[in-house]
């Protein structure tokens, strides 16, 4: 009966290590997955708010007499939306800094301009989808290159090359040079390109004077109705 009240004692002793450990665990793996986090909750409000609209002005029909049309529900902007976010957590699992957050800050920016923006919503809203598609093909393209070199050894090299004298030096060059232009592409040119796509979209389109948030639909509207 003694044993278990030592046992019982160690445990009780040991609870706040136990609960300390448990805590800091889930601190340091909400850091390392946090960039996927905050993907997941954009993704969240697009689909919440964004794609939903967008979805149901793609499917309204007018009926007769000014009546809506039935039309059968359909979740293609949300589905593509979830697909997307899919393929971005799976491309930047384990990726080093900055690529998740570099992705993270595009799905912020994407976001808060969908949520903003109102005019030539259904184009920006497919720029968005598309412009995370591009970097996460390339964040997993360039992870397949980068993996798929690392194990060629000088034999395999040098039956590429033709001659195995030159093997090692090659290797260094190739790789160090390809693996600049992977980052300069994942760091710099595709969240660039990303950015100065949407600020285009953004500004294609002159501003309203009366209503600067107003979409195309509400412009139009309020056009028809003015007296």
């Amino acid at each position: 009966m003694t044993d278990y009240f030592v046992i019982f004692g160690n445990f009780l002793s040991s609870l706040p290590t136990y609960l300390l450990n448990g805590i800091l665990a889930t601190v340091y793996w909400l850091g390392d997955s946090s960039a996927a986090i905050v993907s997941i909750l954009c993704a969240g409000l697009i689909i919440r708010f964004v794609d939903k609209r967008v979805q149901s002005r793609a499917a309204f029909r007018p009926g007769r007499n000014g009546r809506e049309a039935a039309t059968p529900e359909l979740y293609t902007a949300q589905i593509t939306t979830a697909f997307v976010l899919v393929l971005w957590v799976i491309s930047q699992w384990g990726m080093g800094a900055p690529v998740p957050w570099l992705g993270a800050a595009m799905w912020i920016t994407g976001t808060i301009l969908l949520l903003l923006v109102h005019m030539q919503e259904h184009t920006l809203l497919w720029n968005v989808k598309s412009g995370i598609v591009i970097y996460s093909l390339a964040v997993i393209g360039s992870r397949l290159y980068l993996a798929y070199t690392a194990q060629l050894t000088t034999d395999q090299w040098a039956a590429l090359i033709g001659s195995s004298e030159n093997a090692a030096t090659v290797i260094a060059n190739t790789r160090g040079n390809v693996t600049s232009i992977i980052l300069w592409a994942l760091w710099l040119v595709i969240p660039l390109g990303y950015f100065a796509m949407l600020l285009q979209q953004v500004l294609i389109n002159p501003m309203s004077l009366v209503n600067p948030l107003a979409g195309a639909t509400e412009l139009i509207n309020r056009y028809r109705t003015r007296r």
